[in-house]
C-alpha cells in the first residue's frame, strides 16, 4: 500500500509541476515622469521568477530595451539573479551588449537607434531575475506625453504597479481597457502630481490565436487633452512640389485618375521600402523629398511621400490614420493603419492588396487630414465579399480550372486557382481535392482553433463567401453521393451541396460569417461553421475511373 501511495505523490508532485507557468513576474514596476521643460524619465523594475528551462533558454534570458541615443541616455541602476539557494550573481560587464535594431539594417538614418541587449546570469529552476533601469529623454524628443502600455506578461504577473507623474497644472486624460480598474491613486508634492495604478495578480495572456485586441488589458494616458495620435497627424508634413518631376515622368501617358492613383501607389509600396520603426523612436517624419531619395520610410513618412506626389499630380489627397475604438485617449503607440484617401479610396503606403478600412469601421476610429485641421471621420461599416466561380474538367492525367472572381469588394481581385493540376489514380480511383481562392477569402486567413475559447476570437473582418463548381468528369464516374449540409448559428451559417446532372457534377459552397469579434459564448457556434468549411468531406471528390 505505502508503495502505491509513493506513486500516488509522485505523480501528484509531477502533474503540479508540469501545470506551474513557464516564470512568474513577482514584481513589475512602470514610472513615467514628465517634466514642465518637456523632458521624461522612464524607471522599469522587473523581478522575475524562473519554473522551468524553457523559462531561461528561451523565453526570460535575455531583455531588450531599443532607444535613440541622440536624446535618449540608458542606465543600469541593478542587474543580478538570485538563485535557488540565495546566491546571488551579479551580471558582468559583457552582459550588456549594443546592437542595431533590426528594422533599422537597411535604414541608414535610422542607423542612431540602439538595441540593448541584457544577458542574463546564473540563471536556474527557482532563481529570479532582477533589473532595475532608467531611461532619461531629453527635452524636445517628444512633443507630449504618450503612453499606451500592456498590462500582461507572457507569465502571470503577481504584482504590477504603473504610475505617472506630471506637473500638477497639466491635466492627465487616462483610460483604460481589458481589464476591471478602479480610478488611480493621487499624490501632489512640490508642484507634481503623482496618478498611480495597481494591479495584482494579473494572468498570463493567454495561449490562444486570433484574439481581439479589445480584450487585451491596456492602459493609455496623455497629457495632450486625450489626443496625442490626432496632433502627431496634423504636424506630418506634405509637399506636392519636391515630387512635381518625378509625378510627371511617371504619369506620362495615363489621363484616368483612377489609374493615375494607381500608378502613384505602385510606385511608393513597390520602390520604396517599408521601415517598421515603432511610431515615438523617431524624433520626427522625415520630409517627402527625404524619402524618395533615399527609396525607404516608415508607413507614416511614405503616406506622406505618397500624399505629395497624388497632389503633385492634381488630385486629392488626405491623410487617414485609424486608432483601436477603445484607444481613450488616442495614443499614438496604438496607431492601427495609416492611408491615403484620394477620389473617394483608401490607398495603402505599404501594400496594394490592403482591405478597406470600412471592413473594420466597428474596430477602429478614424481621422482625417483636411484644410481645417485633421477631423474625426465616420466611415459605414459593411462586410467583405467574394463570389467565385470555377469550371474544372478532368482529363486522363490532368484537371484544368478555368476560374473566375464574379464579385468582390476589391475591384481589382483576381482567380489564383486558374490552371492545371496533376491527377493520380491508385486501384482505379482518383481523389481529387476542389481547388479554393489561396489569397483571397476564408481558407487564405489559415484559422487555427482550440476546442475552447477564453478570449474573443477576432477575424480580419466579417466575410460572405460563395464558391461554384462544375466539373466536367470525362472518362470517370462519381462515386461521392450527393449531399446537402445547412447549418446556421449565432455566429453566421453554411450552405454545402453536391449534385450530379450526367456527366457533370455541381458544387456549391457559401459560409456567411456575420460577426469579425467572436465572443466565447459563441465561440462554439464560430468552431462549428469553419470545421464544416474546412471539413475535406465536402471538398473532395471520390471518382472511378471506368
Amino acid at each position: 500500500m505505502k508503495r502505491y501511495t509513493a506513486i500516488l505523490l509522485g505523480l501528484l508532485a509531477a502533474f503540479a509541476l508540469q501545470a506551474q507557468p513557464e516564470a512568474v513576474f513577482n514584481k513589475l514596476i512602470k514610472q513615467y515622469i514628465w517634466n514642465s521643460d518637456g523632458s521624461m524619465t522612464y524607471h522599469y523594475r522587473k523581478e522575475v521568477k524562473l519554473n522551468t528551462h524553457m523559462a531561461f533558454n528561451q523565453l526570460y534570458g535575455e531583455t531588450f530595451i531599443i532607444y535613440n541615443k541622440e536624446f535618449q541616455t540608458l542606465r543600469i541602476n541593478e542587474c543580478y539573479t538570485r538563485q535557488a539557494d540565495g546566491t546571488i550573481v551579479k551580471a558582468p560587464d559583457n552582459a550588456f551588449n549594443e546592437v542595431l535594431p533590426a528594422f533599422a539594417v537597411d535604414a541608414p538614418a535610422y542607423n542612431h537607434l540602439t538595441e540593448m541587449v541584457i544577458t542574463h546570469t546564473g540563471l536556474e529552476i527557482g532563481a529570479t531575475i532582477y533589473l532595475d533601469y532608467t531611461l532619461t529623454t531629453g527635452v524636445g524628443y517628444y512633443p507630449f506625453l504618450d503612453v499606451a502600455e500592456t498590462l500582461e506578461e507572457h507569465a502571470p504577473v503577481t504584482e504590477c504597479e504603473v504610475s505617472i507623474t506630471m506637473p500638477a497644472d497639466e491635466k492627465l486624460t487616462c483610460g483604460i481597457s481589458g481589464v476591471d480598474s478602479k480610478e488611480p491613486t493621487t499624490h501632489t508634492e512640490n508642484d507634481m502630481t503623482t496618478y498611480t495604478w495597481q494591479f495584482r495578480n494579473l494572468p498570463a495572456i493567454p495561449l490562444e490565436s486570433h484574439r481581439a485586441s479589445e480584450a487585451v488589458p491596456m492602459l493609455f494616458a496623455s497629457n495632450a487633452g486625450g489626443e496625442n495620435g490626432i496632433a502627431w497627424l496634423s504636424a506630418m508634413k506634405v509637399h506636392p512640389a519636391d515630387c512635381a518631376r518625378l509625378v510627371d515622368k511617371l504619369l506620362q501617358g495615363i489621363t484616368s485618375p483612377v489609374d493615375r492613383a494607381n500608378a502613384i501607389q505602385r510606385f511608393v509600396v513597390n520602390n520604396i521600402s517599408t521601415i517598421n520603426l515603432p511610431v515615438l523612436l523617431s524624433a520626427d517624419i522625415r520630409e517627402p523629398s527625404v524619402v524618395l531619395s533615399s527609396a525607404y520610410g516608415t508607413p507614416a513618412e511614405k503616406a506622406a511621400l505618397m500624399a505629395s506626389m497624388l497632389l503633385a499630380a492634381n488630385l486629392d489627397a488626405q491623410i487617414l490614420a485609424a486608432f483601436p475604438i477603445h484607444a481613450m485617449p488616442i495614443a499614438v503607440g496604438a496607431l492601427t493603419d495609416i492611408r491615403v484617401r484620394t477620389g473617394g479610396r483608401f490607398l495603402s503606403p505599404v501594400r496594394m492588396d490592403a482591405p478597406d478600412p470600412a471592413l473594420r469601421a466597428t474596430r477602429d476610429q478614424f481621422w482625417l487630414t483636411g484644410d481645417d485641421g485633421v477631423n474625426m471621420v465616420q466611415i459605414v461599416k459593411r462586410a467583405a465579399r467574394l463570389a467565385c466561380s470555377a469550371q474544372i474538367t478532368l482529363g486522363k492525367d490532368e484537371a484544368t480550372v478555368e476560374g473566375t472572381v464574379t464579385d468582390s469588394e476589391d475591384p481589382a481581385a483576381k482567380p489564383d486557382f486558374t490552371g492545371k493540376t496533376p491527377l493520380q489514380s491508385s486501384a482505379g480511383y482518383t481523389v481529387y481535392a476542389l481547388p479554393v481562392p489561396r489569397h483571397q477569402g476564408l481558407d487564405a486567413w489559415r484559422l487555427t482553433l482550440g476546442s475552447t475559447r477564453t478570449q474573443p476570437y477576432e477575424l480580419p473582418y466579417a466575410l460572405t463567401e460563395t464558391c461554384d463548381y462544375t466539373i466536367d468528369l470525362g472518362g470517370r464516374e462519381l462515386k461521392t453521393l450527393p449531399f446537402r449540409k445547412e447549418w446556421s448559428g449565432a455566429a453566421g451559417k453554411i450552405c454545402l451541396s453536391l449534385q450530379r446532372d450526367g456527366n457533370k457534377a455541381t458544387v456549391h459552397r457559401e459560409i456567411e460569417l456575420t460577426h469579425p469579434v467572436i465572443a466565447p459564448e459563441t465561440y462554439a457556434d464560430f468552431r462549428t461553421l469553419i470545421l464544416l468549411w474546412q471539413d475535406d468531406a465536402y471538398r473532395t471528390l471520390i471518382l472511378k475511373d471506368k
